[in-house]
């Protein structure tokens, strides 16, 4: 009696502070508080910052220092004075609980026979939380001048894989410029640049309990997971560089960059969810 009476309250702890039960934490245990979720967020949102900052100030400065070598003394990234920057944040927290009891019955059988009663239920849960952060910047504003620095090593980075990362933010620039140099592209003009570039970092744990009871008539969890919890955390940045709205006062992009912004929120939100199903 003393066991069976431990493995109910096990069953109701676990069923009642399972994973899926509750609004997940963006952050996990055990910086799970308010207070660390607040800092997760600031060390992202200033190292990502860091690196367009870092990223545009390297890349101008490498193409200021080549056109004094060219023959034309041309510059190839003055495009990028009425430039802008739009930085969308998504964080996707999936949590899942299944309980899966299962218990065979072996009551007395004739010596001709043997004749067993197997039984199970499956109960489940999943709760999914979706955090969205927009942020917005003029190149200008990014481009550091001389004495300025940017600096986000001081961030913890155990909260995310976009914090301290190298986010390949220079290399989009650079792909999108060295075409021009070489003559194999035009620079970009008009209103039908835009340069997007996504990255979606994935992290997912999850673990099991099966605790078997055998008893003389009966064996309780012989078979598959008594207890299973699932923790997936996604974390998406999209950037997207175009010209700047001027009639708009420069506070925001041009449509077709505002468009292109949106569309890659709505491809990353459409992917990370059908993922998210797929995996159950």
């Amino acid at each position: 009696m003393g066991v069976a009476r431990l493995v109910a309250g096990v069953m109701l702890l676990f069923g009642l502070s399972g994973c899926g039960t509750y609004v997940p934490d963006i952050r996990d245990w055990p910086n799970n508080s308010e207070v660390g979720a607040v800092t997760m967020v600031h060390a992202i949102v200033r190292s990502v910052e860091c690196e367009l900052k870092n990223a545009v100030t390297r890349v101008v400065n490498n193409d200021v220092r080549a056109a004094r070598l060219r023959a034309s003394h041309r510059t190839y990234t003055d495009f990028l004075n009425d430039w802008g920057a739009e930085v969308a944040f998504t964080f996707t927290i999936d949590e899942k609980t299944a309980v899966n009891p299962t218990a065979v019955w072996m009551p007395p059988s004739p010596a001709s026979a043997i004749f067993t009663l197997g039984g199970n239920a499956t109960v489940s849960a999943d709760a999914t939380r979706v955090e969205k952060l927009n942020f917005f910047y003029t190149v200008k504003d990014l481009y550091l001048r001389d004495g300025q620095v940017c600096d986000a090593s001081g961030e913890d980075p155990s909260g995310s894989f976009l914090i301290k990362n190298d986010l390949k933010i220079a290399e989009l620039l650079d792909l999108r410029i060295t075409p021009v140099v070489t003559g194999n592209a035009t620079a970009p003009s008009g209103d039908k640049n835009v340069l997007s570039h996504q990255v979606t970092f994935e992290v997912v744990t999850s673990g099991g309990l099966t605790p078997t009871l055998q008893l003389t008539r009966a064996t309780i969890n012989g078979s598959g997971t008594f207890l299973s919890g699932s923790r997936d955390r996604t974390h998406d940045l999209v950037v997207t560089f175009g010209p700047l709205d001027k009639p708009g006062g420069g506070k925001s992009l041009i449509a077709i960059a505002e468009q292109s912004h949106a569309i890659s929120q709505l491809t990353s939100g459409y992917t990370t969810g059908v993922r998210s199903i797929l995996s159950r």
